[in-house]
């Protein structure tokens, strides 16, 4: 269904993937399409912002794509970098510069992906000179200077990196799966607390204080379970067009073993399909 100039795409289309045609300077029209990041700013598949004035909208739809499998459907790259646009923008940075198809990210002491390069293509320079822009970002910002690259894409990129003396410091795996909405019904048993936001509790069991700011500025819903009036696990969700991203998953060690991770699992899943 299109939209008619009068009704432009609402905050409330944050995150959701919608195709806008607009008046252009010589009369005619240009589409653009992507996810949309502000009632005037969408991202494109290849993680290029694209602003826009409302006023010049002359119709707009939400763009629904066909049904797909988690990691499946498309060239291995173009899944990495989708799933990489997901979890930074359900986890974004404080403070970010863009250089070609690279994005320096700053936050603070508290985060490695938010205060990391996101690699997601060619920084349009040598590669030299854009380590250097790296290293004088990460000292205006009092930080180690990081670089996130995701693997297989950028194998060479991680080889230049480790003959220029560059040192692995984590290494993180993203696991996908597909989600059947039709199974996500309610579940009985243990009572826990689903909301949109989160306070003092939740952050001091995993000790989330230093990302509490991250966690505030992106649309989520967070689970927690009290037992004896002590929470003792905790989880977030964030969706991102089709993905949906479960971070700070965390159940007290001692309450471990006992099924409470993968309840706490479809808990978060439950909430963002209501979403």
């Amino acid at each position: 269904m299109s939209h008619l100039v009068s009704e432009p795409p609402g905050a409330d289309l944050v995150g959701q993937r919608v195709s806008i045609r607009l008046h252009d300077s010589e009369g005619g029209f240009r589409d653009i399409v992507g996810i949309l990041q502000s009632e005037t700013c969408l991202m494109k598949r290849d993680g290029t912002l694209v602003n826009f004035s409302p006023e010049k909208i002359a119709v707009w739809r939400k763009v629904v794509p066909p049904k797909q499998m988690a990691g499946k459907g498309a060239p291995l790259s173009l899944r990495i970098k989708e799933m990489e646009l997901a979890a930074a923008f359900t986890w974004p940075a404080k403070f970010q510069e863009r250089l070609g198809e690279w994005t320096f990210r700053a936050t603070g002491k508290y985060t490695m992906r938010a205060n990391s390069v996101l690699v997601l293509g060619d920084p349009g320079v040598p590669l030299d000179e854009a380590l250097e822009r790296v290293d004088g970002f990460y000292k205006t910002h009092g930080l180690s200077p990081t670089m996130h690259v995701p693997l297989p894409t950028y194998q060479d990129l991680d080889d230049a990196l480790a003959n220029r003396g560059w040192l692995l410091r984590t290494q993180a795996l993203v696991l996908v799966t597909d989600i059947d909405r039709s199974t996500l019904t309610e579940i009985q048993g243990r009572i826990w607390t689903i909301g949109d936001t989160f306070d003092n509790d939740w952050l001091t069991l995993q000790n989330d204080f230093g990302v509490a700011e991250i966690m505030r500025s992106t649309p989520a819903r967070y689970a927690s379970l009290k037992i004896a009036g002590a929470i003792v696990a905790v989880g977030r969700t964030a969706n991102y067009g089709e993905w949906t991203i479960l971070t700070r998953l965390f159940v007290r060690p001692d309450y471990r073993g006992g099924g409470i991770g993968s309840e706490l699992v479809r808990r978060l899943l439950v909430a963002a399909a209501e979403n």
